[in-house]
């Protein structure tokens, strides 16, 4: 039996976002050829990616994620734009960008990764980009995907919605939905 967990913290997205991702994403796939989409309820604003945890110790990174939450008051992001990682031939990542109070979210996030370090998870060692992936592995033919990029995000997706908490996520591999909420937050 596995006694360890794949962990990360995160901001879910809003349920205006999950709400019109399925039927947005499904008159892109014929323009925008990715391996994998991300599934409508696992889309979210990583905050810190924690990699394997032994389960006897997510009670006390719990307690640690809600002291960071406590501290930080909620804000307000939409999303704007599209944009990838990884080789321009082939890039891996698909992503939307985020709009608003970004200096707060990246506030939020320095909180968790502070109270994370003193549990011995280590800092990333690149700056916070905050953003929303969409789906992973480009397969179309290559540098194709450029033009994509200006196909337009929903309506919904620009309207500024209140990050009011943050989330611990189990990721179950193979799954679909993939990400599980293990304990939430509120902010402030």
């Amino acid at each position: 039996m596995e006694l360890s967990d794949r962990l990360f913290v995160a901001v879910p997205a809003p349920p205006s976002v999950i709400s019109t991702a399925e039927s947005w994403v499904l008159r892109l796939k014929d323009q925008l050829t990715f391996a994998k989409w991300v599934h409508p309820q696992d889309l979210h604003l990583t905050l810190q990616f924690l990699g394997d945890v032994e389960r006897d110790r997510i009670e006390r990174i719990a307690q640690a994620i809600g002291q960071a939450a406590a501290g930080a008051a909620p804000f307000s992001l939409h999303f704007q734009g599209l944009g990838v990682f990884g080789k321009p031939s082939a890039p891996s990542v698909l992503w939307a960008g985020v709009q608003g109070e970004v200096e707060k979210l990246g506030q939020l996030q320095s909180r968790v990764e502070d109270a994370m370090k003193t549990l011995g998870f280590a800092a990333e060692n690149r700056p916070y980009k905050p953003h929303l992936t969409l789906a992973r592995k480009f397969t179309g033919p290559a540098g194709s995907h450029a033009a994509m990029l200006d196909v337009a995000l929903p309506d919904e997706w620009h309207t500024p919605w209140r990050v009011k908490e943050t989330v611990l996520y189990r990721s179950r591999l193979g799954s679909r939905p993939m990400y599980e909420r293990l304990a939430s937050f509120p902010l402030g």
